[in-house]
């Protein structure tokens, strides 16, 4: 019996899950992963990651490629193939991903075979046209799939103690954040809100909010509405397990820094240094 494309994606998810994680994973991976898989299919989204799945997987021998943005964020992407950062490992939320929205994959393609992988994906869409919709995931999955010099030379170096420093030293380098960056500098050790992440994890663990809305509040945060953020505030206020100045404190960190820069993607920009020859 010709099998459905849920249990397609459950199939190829569950294999790499034990790729990745061996035969026994931790209790984190094992919950995160579950997560993921009921969101993915809860959306009608488990079409673009088997193909996503099926067009790398095609390619993955002769071209390299290395995954951006909030990609590295996804379980179901490491186990995947996808991408080479692990989100246990890194503390990352698949929220950054996984959410009422299409996947957004992100990937920068060895610029040499750019043409050769364009050409080899359109072959694995064409060759599935009868079973997917095929406009859907061509939109959802090329736009933002780039060309890249710095993919044509690989190199294995080991990863740095300080690799929390490199990580914040990217995510504040920036125009909008230099004066986060200089007080960083100044005390690395600082209570500074450098991620999107931590926003989420503030939510999560002093609130008590659920990923989902979480990352709505994170939005409107970032988006700069204030109006909505006002709402947000009045109802995390009504936490009855906070003392008020508990929930000020919690809350002024939160919204110290509206620029937060997203941990996954400045990861797979630093790690992707120790992979390959980025000049």
């Amino acid at each position: 019996m010709k099998k459905t494309h849920t249990e397609i994606f459950l199939g190829l998810v569950a294999a790499g899950m034990k790729m990745r994680y061996g035969s026994e994973p931790s209790r984190q991976s094992h919950l995160k992963v579950l997560w993921e898989k009921k969101h993915i299919m809860d959306a009608g989204f488990v079409d673009y990651y088997i193909m996503a799945f099926w067009i790398f997987r095609h390619s993955k021998q002769d071209i390299n490629y290395w995954a951006r943005g909030a990609m590295p964020s996804s379980i179901v992407c490491y186990c995947l193939g996808l991408t080479e950062v692990d989100p246990i490992k890194y503390g990352l939320h698949s929220v950054r991903f996984v959410n009422e929205e299409p996947p957004k994959f992100q990937f920068d393609i060895e610029a040499s075979h750019f043409d050769e992988f364009m050409t080899g994906a359109e072959e694995v869409l064409q060759a599935n046209a009868k079973d997917y919709d095929i406009p859907a995931i061509r939109e959802c999955l090329f736009k933002d799939v780039k060309p890249y010099e710095y993919l044509s030379k690989k190199q294995e170096r080991l990863l740095p103690d300080n690799l929390d420093d490199e990580l914040a030293r990217y995510a504040l380098y920036f125009p909008q954040t230099m004066d986060l960056f200089e007080t960083y500098i100044q005390n690395p050790k600082s209570d500074l809100l450098i991620y999107q992440e931590q926003i989420l994890d503030i939510l999560r663990e002093v609130f008590h909010v659920s990923g989902i809305k979480a990352n709505h509040i994170r939005l409107s945060i970032q988006r700069g509405e204030a109006e909505q953020v006002e709402v947000y505030r009045q109802e995390l206020f009504e936490a009855p397990d906070l003392s008020d100045e508990e929930k000020e404190k919690a809350w002024q960190r939160l919204t110290s820094n509206p620029r937060a820069f997203l941990k996954a993607h400045a990861l797979s920009r630093v790690l992707a240094g120790y992979k390959y020859e980025i000049k």
